[in-house]
């Protein structure tokens, strides 16, 4: 199947409708006043420069503010031509790491992009309010990928030169939900270089078609124990509970079972292959049977398969650590160099082998 008919099946039968071409601009807020201030929870955002963007379309408006951390400009001066840049959906474990490899990082304040609920509240909505017809509806999670979207707008619109960042030098990611919602930005932005969605799960990269559940499987090369059996994962009809299917489109709900949708999720990450552009897939091995990591890896040799047959096979990569429902420094770590490597032609400490592999390797 082309992709164009893959991005129309996502669109018509998953996430719904794909959002762009809003008049937007941005305004620099300065540095966050709540910056020495407690969160409140660990999804909270503080710090950073502030920058408050804005779309509008159609006779609508709406605004929502993303956090931009710098780095120092020693740091800086590893990239001549501008730092590359992560947009993350929500904060993410090695943002000082990251900064002192000279990255810059962007931060969404992501609920107010969208309700993580049924309510379809937020920007994107007062924007494009969801429907009762399928050309009015648009997901959660195509609608946190909108968000991501537009800060990438702003760069190329002029943040790039403010900051003083590489606008083709781009990445996304997010754990979790949001590993889902990094995935499917990837799939329908295709300016973003690299995608690196982490632990995504149901609805993400786990395919649905594959359980663990109850599965043993020899994790004694990560440092888990030998034989880890999996427990429950997460199934179709939880991602279409009153708690979950705000994320996707009313038509998800025609599907009762794994059996009766059509394709399967490595077609997610098919949507990003490009000779320009790169995906580097993150999961753990242990504590992570909800999200199925298994399924996780099958997605990716299903789709490893065709970049290799495209001649693209190093521009997939994954990295299953022990364990974290998070993106760790040692992720963060690994995927800079692979990025380093693919964008500016860096040999350096890369490992490509062992970014083509996991520990449920022939298991």
């Amino acid at each position: 199947m082309d992709k164009g008919s893959l991005r129309a099946f996502y669109e018509k039968n998953m996430y719904g409708v794909w959002r762009e071409g809003e008049t937007l601009r941005y305004e620099l807020l300065g540095e966050d006043p709540k910056a020495k201030e407690p969160k409140s929870n660990p999804f909270e955002v503080v710090g950073g420069e502030l920058v408050r963007i804005c779309a509008e379309t159609a006779g609508r408006r709406a605004e929502f503010t993303v956090h931009a951390y710098l780095p120092e400009e020693e740091q800086k001066k590893r990239f001549p031509k501008g730092s590359p840049f992560l947009i993350c959906m929500h904060p993410i474990q090695p943002v000082d790491y990251l900064l002192s490899q000279g990255y810059a990082v962007f931060v969404l304040e992501i609920g107010k992009i969208a309700s993580d609920d049924t309510k379809h509240l937020g920007a994107f909505y007062e924007l494009y309010p969801y429907g009762e017809k399928a050309e009015e509806q648009t997901g959660v999670l195509m609608a946190w990928a909108w968000g991501a979207s537009k800060v990438l707008d702003a760069v190329y619109a002029g943040l790039d030169k403010e900051y003083a960042l590489d606008p083709e030098a781009s990445m996304v990611t997010g754990v979790s939900r949001w590993g889902k919602a990094t995935a499917v930005c990837g799939a329908f932005d295709r300016r973003f270089r690299m995608s690196i969605p982490a632990c995504s799960g149901a609805g993400g990269l786990a395919l649905y078609a594959f359980t663990s559940e109850g599965k043993a499987y020899d994790l004694s090369k990560v440092g888990g124990p030998s034989e880890y059996i999996y427990g429950k994962n997460e199934p179709l009809d939880c991602l279409q509970s009153d708690a979950e299917r705000g994320w996707f489109n009313d038509a998800f709900l025609q599907y009762k079972a794994p059996s009766e949708i059509p394709m399967d999720q490595e077609n997610l990450i098919m949507l990003s292959m490009d000779a320009q552009r790169y995906y580097f897939i993150i999961a753990a091995c242990m504590g992570e049977d909800w999200v199925n990591a298994p399924a996780m890896w099958e997605c990716y040799k299903k789709a490893d398969a065709v970049y290799r047959k495209e001649g693209l096979g190093d521009h997939l990569v994954l990295h299953f650590h022990k364990e974290g429902h998070a993106v760790l420094e040692e992720d963060a770590a690994l995927f800079i160099r692979y990025f380093e490597h693919m964008y500016y032609g860096t040999e350096k400490d890369i490992d490509m082998d062992a970014l083509k592999t996991s520990v449920f390797e022939g298991q």
